[in-house]
């Protein structure tokens, strides 16, 4: 994905068939007491430190690979009919958005199913200010959701409608996602800052109809909780979830940091 304005190609290039040189998860990390520190990776280690400290770390690495909430960047699953092509459609329906790509799923009948993700001007602007870079190239940037997902996908054998609780050191993150054709859809995201016991069930629930909405009758059944740090114990978020949904999931936990760099990583190397 390209954010204008980070990048300067002098010919058109295929970006999917360019490796970042580095992944940086821009979602802050707590970091001693009061600095606001990103997590990045080179391709092996996980390392953690504040804006200023990972200006030097990056050095001449230019090809940067972004993780974004996904309340920064916009992942829309849509059908796209004969008649009309993804470029027209992206045309019509995202001309205020500054970066936009698309994947294809699969066909769906005669509509042809993709993933359009999309980063608007004012969440470019953020982005710019958090990037310790001066120039820097935005080979890709990807949704904290798929990037999660596809670690987990590595892992674990996933099929169907899932959800996946991303638990951080102060919120989780959930994501009802699908595997469609071999790839991860995300279906619908959010996260819980406050009050975690008792949002967290409503959410669960809130997310569950939506799923059920979207594909007619395939409810979650599988709720994978993932993450080495959680404002609460994973045994009481298995029991929210599990009252949330009735009882009718399989919940795993994955004790795992990092799990969004390694699953971008993984995605690279896929």
């Amino acid at each position: 994905m390209k954010l204008s304005g980070l990048l300067d190609f002098d010919v058109s290039v295929d970006l999917w068939k360019i490796r970042p040189d580095l992944y940086i998860d821009l979602r802050p990390f707590p970091y001693g007491m009061i600095e606001q520190a990103y997590a990045y990776s080179f391709g092996g280690d996980v390392t953690v430190s504040s804006k200023e400290e990972l200006a030097a770390a990056l050095g001449e690495k230019t090809k940067v690979g972004l993780i974004l909430p996904n309340n920064m960047i916009s992942s829309k699953f849509v059908l796209v009919p004969p008649e009309r092509s993804v470029e027209e459609v992206i045309a019509a329906d995202f001309t205020q958005d500054c970066a936009v790509d698309s994947f294809f799923i699969c066909e769906m009948g005669l509509d042809r199913a993709y993933v359009i993700n999309a980063i608007d001007e004012a969440s470019r602007r953020i982005i710019e200010a958090q990037l310790p870079l001066l120039e820097s190239s935005i080979i890709r940037a990807l949704p904290a959701s798929f990037v999660v997902s596809q670690f987990l996908a590595s892992l674990c054998d996933i099929s169907g409608t899932f959800l996946v609780v991303e638990t951080r050191s102060f919120e989780v993150y959930l994501y009802a996602c699908a595997m469609m054709e071999g790839k991860i859809v995300t279906l619908s995201s959010d996260v819980v800052k406050t009050n975690i016991k008792n949002t967290l069930n409503e959410k669960v629930i809130f997310m569950n109809h939506k799923v059920v909405r979207f594909y007619r009758t395939d409810s979650i059944l599988q709720v994978f909780i993932v993450g080495e740090n959680s404002p609460m114990p994973a045994g009481e978020i298995t029991d929210i979830i599990l009252s949330a949904l009735k009882g009718k999931a399989n919940v795993e936990t994955v004790e795992e940091a990092f799990p969004a760099i390694k699953g971008a990583w993984n995605f690279e190397n896929s």
